[in-house]
């Protein structure tokens, strides 16, 4: 999309712009319908399967744990049909848009069939999803009768501890409950997309992290104070300066988070024709965001991170070995895990934004609007240049989302807390970068409905005098 720093220079006030949203009778339904949507997806994560006991003070705070957390939008703290969550879907999409990059022709060929196509590959994304939903269902099981170590007492499945002790119809019950549960996300996801605002997987998972910050807040302060014992003379002060310089470096990671996120790369474009201008401060621009891959690089990652942590619960207790090395080298827990993760968060920031802007594609749309970059030649020049930039910025946008990533596990480490307690992190991109893309979402949405309002009302004005016009040519 070419911008033009003309109109951009009549910016509408905060208050005018809510007005318009909220005096707009189809953004309010729009809005509306995403918030009920959402209360129905955080009450059904609040309700614990029936058929499961878990202590009052159940907690999940490994890295393999917490992500499958993340990616289930809460589901899974409190283990309600919602625990899986949409984590299988996000796999499922991975491998299709793989798959879809010339990797397989007849799946490349659907990706370029418009939008034809891209309904053939969600339903191939559905089927995918499946598989991945009862395999993540099942180690979802086992990872929650492994955690108490045998104990009856304080979890317990159809009122058995043990894994090996459910029968085969118990465990086909559970898996269709949480495989349910992963479908009914996902319908929710699409309702919100297609119905609502914003976009409806991001929107679940940024639900479950915002219920969750108080609690994580609250968590976190327990466990500063802690750290320090009430005898000693200066505790008081101790804490207070410790839980102030917490939040201090929350928000300060928050701020440049959405300062990054907001950042742009402008590309001057110039028209030819009536279109052609020579004044600099007049040129339209193509924008290419600092992060123009979004928050998408994040969440594949995580996903594709806990695939061997659930094959992991599939291995039997003697395969130490296999079970070791998925410890030692695939997981968050570990410097070679956090490496991984690192690597793969850049690699996806560089395939993504390449199917967010599509430098080919812009450059076949330049030469037919008779567009150019100004001091570069149209076709082959222009498609390297759009490619130069794109990949310069990735370099910047890559690292950075791949560092606040990985930022709470280094710091559980240092410090001690819980990976899900620390500074920064998925869920703090996933957050900010959710929010700024439901809020221009909602901005385009009121922006489209007042158009179609306006252009209603002038048809509506326009219709007797055409009517009349109409009826005199019929009596010449």
């Amino acid at each position: 999309m070419v911008v033009n720093p003309v109109e951009k220079k009549v910016k509408k006030s905060v208050w005018r712009t809510l007005r318009e949203i909220f005096f707009n009778k189809n953004v309010v339904i729009t809005i509306s319908i995403t918030l009920i949507l959402l209360l129905l997806f955080h009450i059904g994560s609040s309700i614990t399967v029936p058929v499961i006991s878990l202590p009052s003070n159940f907690a999940q705070d490994d890295s393999f744990t917490s992500m499958l957390n993340l990616l289930a939008g809460g589901g899974l703290s409190k283990m309600s049909l919602f625990a899986v969550g949409v984590g299988p879907y996000i796999t499922a999409q991975i491998i299709v848009q793989l798959l879809s990059t010339d990797l397989i022709p007849p799946m490349s060929r659907m990706a370029k069939a418009g939008e034809r196509g891209r309904r053939k590959l969600e339903v191939i994304t559905r089927f995918l999803t499946l598989p991945f939903a009862i395999a993540q269902g099942y180690a979802i099981i086992a990872l929650l009768l492994n955690s108490t170590g045998g104990s009856a007492s304080q979890i317990s499945i159809f009122g058995k501890s043990a894994i090996g002790d459910l029968s085969a119809g118990e465990i086909i019950s559970l898996l269709v409950i949480f495989t349910g549960g992963t479908y009914i996300c996902i319908f929710f996801g699409d309702m919100i997309t297609k119905r609502g605002v914003g976009n409806g997987v991001t929107l679940i998972i940024l639900a479950g992290i915002v219920a969750s910050f108080v609690p994580n807040f609250r968590e976190a302060i327990t466990i500063i104070k802690g750290k320090f014992t009430p005898t000693e003379p200066d505790y008081l002060t101790n804490v207070v300066l410790s839980c102030t310089l917490y939040v201090l470096f929350f928000f300060v990671i928050l701020i440049v988070v959405v300062f990054i996120n907001g950042s742009t790369r402008k590309i001057p474009i110039q028209q030819t024709g009536q279109g052609l201008t020579t004044e600099i401060n007049n040129l339209p621009y193509l924008p290419i965001k600092l992060n123009s891959a979004g928050v998408i690089p994040v969440i594949f990652a995580s996903s594709l991170l806990t695939i061997p942590g659930t094959i992991a619960q599939f291995l039997p207790d003697t395969a130490y070995a296999s079970k070791s090395f998925i410890t030692s080298y695939l997981s968050l827990n570990s410097w070679w895990g956090l490496a991984i993760y690192f690597v793969l968060i850049i690699l996806f920031t560089f395939f993504y934004s390449y199917v967010q802007i599509n430098p080919h594609q812009l450059t076949e749309n330049f030469e037919k609007s008779g567009k150019f970059i100004p001091g570069v030649k149209n076709g082959e020049a222009t498609e390297k240049h759009i490619t130069k930039v794109l990949n310069r910025v990735n370099w910047i946008g890559g690292p950075f989302l791949a560092i606040i990533a990985v930022l709470p596990y280094i710091l559980s480490k240092a410090i001690g807390v819980p990976s899900g307690l620390s500074l920064g992190g998925t869920g703090m991109i996933i957050v900010v970068t959710g929010a700024v893309e439901l809020w221009n979402s909602i901005k385009s949405s009121a922006t489209t409905s007042g158009y179609n309002l306006t252009r209603t009302r002038i048809v509506g004005t326009n219709q007797p005098t055409i009517v009349k016009e109409e009826k005199q040519e019929q009596l010449w």
